[in-house]
């Protein structure tokens, strides 16, 4: 005989688990448990309960789904049973109860609660808002890229002296006067370089090929 939490079982393993009919078809209810079930130990019990999608709480409240009750049930569980007219199942009931209801998506699942539903619209109205800003920040990036004729491919593939090569002189730091003198020399060199080849020409030859 399994003993937990001060909870016995009369037949433990007596009884099977049922294959539910969904594997969140207890979402959205709230349980107590009280007293000893005779096929399950109490923490076997809320082990059901939460596997299912199920929260458990430790005393009834107005706001408590149902109220699994076992022998020798303790007397101020019962009292506010009683005063807040809550639902009680037997371990068989419970057990039928993870065999056919079809959770809150089903059609006898009875739906989300209004608290439940309105969470769901929020976070679904963030997550359009989120997905407007990627794609607005995307259509950006891709104006901007068209703008200073950048290429359209991925720049994670490229090398990193390809990827962070300065595009403008003024990204270039230090050295400045080397660089404008490469740069004019860049401009000039056409001009240079046939002036240089005709004042070859008309030099004598000094030598003579045998």
């Amino acid at each position: 005989m399994s003993q937990r939490r001060g909870t016995s079982t009369s037949t433990p393993g007596s009884k099977q688990v049922p294959e539910p009919k969904a594997p969140d078809c207890l979402l959205g209810l709230s349980f107590v448990f009280t007293g000893e079930l005779s096929s399950f130990s109490r923490d076997e019990a809320l082990d059901l309960a939460k596997r299912f999608g199920g929260r458990v709480v430790g005393q009834p409240s107005s706001k408590t789904s149902y109220v699994i009750l076992g022998d020798n049930a303790g007397p101020s569980k019962l009292t506010a049973i009683k005063k807040h007219n809550l639902q009680t199942l037997s371990e068989d009931e419970f057990l039928n109860l993870i065999a056919t209801r079809e959770g809150p998506g089903g059609p006898g699942g009875g739906g989300f609660d209004e608290k439940t539903k309105k969470k769901m619209a929020k976070d679904q109205g963030a997550i359009k808002q989120a997905a407007k800003e990627l794609e607005r920040r995307e259509k950006q990036a891709l104006k901007e890229a068209e703008k200073s004729g950048s290429s359209k491919h991925d720049v994670s593939s490229q090398l990193w002296t390809t990827r962070y090569a300065p595009q403008s002189l003024k990204e270039i730091y230090g050295n400045k006067g080397q660089v404008d003198k490469l740069q004019q020399w860049l401009h000039d060199w056409y001009v240079i370089g046939v002036s240089v080849y005709f004042e070859c020409m008309r030099r004598p030859l000094t030598g003579r090929v045998a």
